[in-house]
């Protein structure tokens, strides 16, 4: 597709719309997924270094972004969750020199159901995430779909936190400031948190889930990313800016619990039914031999007990078949199994 231009669409109407489009001061673009721009207004252009929007459009996307990472993260938002709003990301401008954006995207939809491109806005907040000799702050950067936001220092202590997460650690603001942020996240994930650091130190950005404890000990999950401010006299600050994703990563261990579960019923139905025919043909035979021998016969005895152990092992085949739901019980050292009566 090639770029459009005001000259190029013969409606009054239509070019009304591209010169709207081209006066607002807000980059707006149409990505494919592909890595190329087809549509872009001058605005975009200008914060990008480029002389045009045609200029643009012959250019490689992923020339324009920081990383390649970067570019993979968001196209894997975009298409995991229909859009995003306001994401930080890192881009190049032509002469290479770093700009930061925040970036809102929609996915556009084929009838089939397929993504074909990318429509989204972008807006330039270097300024706000940059260098500066003031106090780290979240005023101007605080995105109205972050569920917690924070400033941490190199060794991880709270500089400053939005009131969401001040909210969802069910502190006040005042009572979290200067503490390590280690105190809140769960016991079993504190010693990584320092390699964590310096990983974001080191590459300039990181995101993953993180899990951290409420005042009542509860966990959340927080799907986040992290990234590096460059201030003055060379000290540099961490933003951590997540959503609390706690509902979804229950539903999915959920989901996955059923799925396992589902997989070991199917599995256990089915060799249930396979032992079925063997058990038949053994517990005939020892019937056979059972009415050929004598009740005082020394083996009369043995093959009777014999007999009831395969009468057994039927009803738990059966039961294993009429298996629907789960019912553990406890084994030994700790162990856990299926309680067979319970759960038939």
């Amino acid at each position: 597709m090639a770029p459009f231009a005001p000259e190029m669409i013969p409606e009054k109407s239509a070019r009304w719309y591209l010169e709207f489009i081209n006066t607002i001061p807000v980059g707006v673009f149409r990505e494919t997924l592909e890595g190329r721009i087809v549509f872009c207004n001058n605005a975009l252009a200008e914060m990008l270094g480029f002389s045009s929007f045609k200029e643009l459009t012959d250019y490689p996307v992923i020339n324009l972004y920081g990383s390649t990472k970067a570019r993979d993260s968001f196209l894997d938002a975009v298409i995991r969750n229909g859009r995003v709003l306001d994401l930080p990301l890192s881009f190049k401008k032509k002469d290479s020199s770093p700009i930061w954006c925040s970036v809102s995207a929609r996915a556009t939809l084929e009838k089939s159901g397929l993504v074909v491109h990318l429509d989204g806005v972008m807006r330039d907040i270097t300024k706000d995430i940059g260098a500066g000799g003031e106090r780290p702050s979240l005023l101007k950067i605080e995105s109205p779909l972050s569920d917690f936001v924070v400033l941490l220092d190199a060794e991880g202590d709270l500089l400053d936190i939005n009131r969401a997460g001040a909210d969802l650690l069910d502190f006040k603001k005042e009572e979290l400031l200067g503490k390590p942020i280690t105190e809140f996240i769960v016991p079993r994930f504190r010693d990584l948190f320092h390699t964590f650091l310096s990983i974001v130190l080191r590459a300039g950005r990181e995101e993953g889930i993180l899990t951290i404890m409420d005042r009542n000990g509860d966990e959340q999950n927080l799907e986040f990313r992290a990234f590096v401010q460059k201030k003055a006299k060379g000290t540099d600050y961490i933003m951590l800016m997540a959503r609390n994703v706690t509902e979804r990563v229950k539903y999915q261990k959920e989901q996955l619990s059923k799925e396992k579960f589902l997989g070991v019923m199917e599995m256990a139905g089915g060799v249930a039914h396979r032992l079925n025919q063997p058990l038949t043909i053994i517990g005939n035979t020892i019937n056979e031999v059972l009415s050929s021998l004598n009740s005082t016969d020394p083996n009369y005895e043995k093959m009777v007990r014999i007999h009831q152990q395969i009468e057994r092992i039927n009803e738990l085949a059966k039961k294993i078949v009429n298996i629907k739901k789960y019912e553990p019980m406890d084994y030994v050292a700790g162990v856990k199994i299926v309680d067979i009566d319970k759960t038939s």
